[in-house]
């Protein structure tokens, strides 16, 4: 949203003053989040293969394991805001547990998230995590959590094979720095190797990748493990990612076409709280249903962002603009998207209440 007047500027410092306490990332909840949710996926998993075709148990566990998955995986987020001299252990393990055996190693996120926050970078050509949906065809709306249903298979390629290929040649090698080395939704984004070497042992990780991927290819192939494992994989993370594509696409309202350096305030108003889902906690899991709040205090561990929420709604001095940043839920907001990208004067008349 476009912010004309300065009474419509969010003061940043004052809403970090009334949740300071809230700041500081609790250990043992990070921890017992993660192992519990993780364990309960790679264990609901197994079951889901060893029970009977689409039957309601088998049904049950994959529902149960895919979930769990997606609440696991969405640490990785957490990860990329922890400070970087902070929980080595946590990311250690959310790597060998998840990130790696997933295909999503935590420096395809770092760093290109980071961009996503910047002042300077936020909406505009340079951000991968933001794309301009408003001012695109409605077909591009469509076909992003379409096309999701195959980001497994794509990062499955890109570390099991194209990895090893690309240290034997330095056009491959370019390539899947420069375009298969990050989490982004704008197809036109280059990832810069500066970027990269913003991420502690980012080499060490991909190789560690391609070792679990080749060593899951080894297991089948000695017949260890059955290669159906290896299908309904790609489909519990088909389904992982497809959600993860429909909460990507109510984070932001996509207003912004990336011609313009925005400030925190239209950050803010561009950004997305659904506080009050039914379900929320499964299609964004680890604070993620609070979005716009995560924008203004990008710092704030998730664990807290409920009651920062609260606290901005009630002690905030710009609490009735703030609280305009919130919607009803998954649906609405997604058909608010639909709305604006198809409907240039509805769009018009929408921001100009602003």
């Amino acid at each position: 949203m476009r912010i004309a007047h300065e009474e419509k500027k969010i003061p940043v410092k004052e809403a970090k003053e009334i949740v300071k306490d809230l700041m500081k990332p609790n250990v043992f909840i990070y921890w017992v989040d993660f192992l519990f949710h993780i364990i309960l996926a790679w264990c609901s998993f197994y079951f889901c293969y060893r029970a009977n075709f689409l039957s309601p148990v088998q049904l049950s566990l994959f529902f149960v394991s895919m979930f769990s998955f997606y609440r696991a995986a969405i640490f990785i987020h957490e990860i990329t805001h922890l400070r970087k001299d902070t929980f080595y252990l946590f990311r250690a393990v959310w790597n060998l547990l998840c990130g790696f055996p997933l295909m999503i190693p935590s420096f395809l996120y770092q760093g290109v998230h980071n961009d996503h926050h910047s002042i300077k970078l936020y909406g505009t050509k340079d951000d991968g995590e933001y794309f301009p949906f408003v001012h695109e065809e409605r077909s591009k709306i469509l076909l992003f959590p379409l096309a999701s249903f195959f980001v497994p298979v794509f990062f499955f390629l890109r570390f099991v094979f194209l990895t090893p290929l690309s240290y034997c040649s330095s056009s491959i090698r370019s390539l899947v720095l420069k375009k298969l080395s990050s989490f982004s939704i704008d197809l036109n984004y280059q990832r810069t190797r500066s970027s990269l070497d913003t991420v502690a042992m980012w080499q060490a990780q991909e190789i560690a990748t391609c070792l679990y991927g080749w060593a899951f290819i080894l297991l089948i192939l000695k017949g260890v493990v059955p290669y159906n494992i290896l299908v309904l994989w790609f489909i519990t993370f088909g389904v992982v990612f497809f959600i993860n594509s429909l909460r990507t696409l109510t984070a932001h309202c996509y207003r912004y076409s990336g011609d313009k350096v925005l400030d925190v305030s239209e950050q803010l108003f561009d950004s997305v709280n659904i506080p009050n889902s039914f379900l929320g906690f499964l299609w964004a899991p680890v604070g993620l249903r609070f979005h716009a709040t995560h924008h203004l205090i990008p710092e704030m561990p998730y664990h807290s962002l409920g009651k920062t929420h609260r606290r901005l709604r009630e002690s905030f001095s710009k609490k009735d603009l703030y609280i305009k940043t919130s919607s009803s839920g998954l649906l609405l907001t997604l058909a608010r998207l639909w709305r604006e990208s198809g409907n240039l004067v509805f769009f018009i008349l929408f921001v100009g209440q602003f």
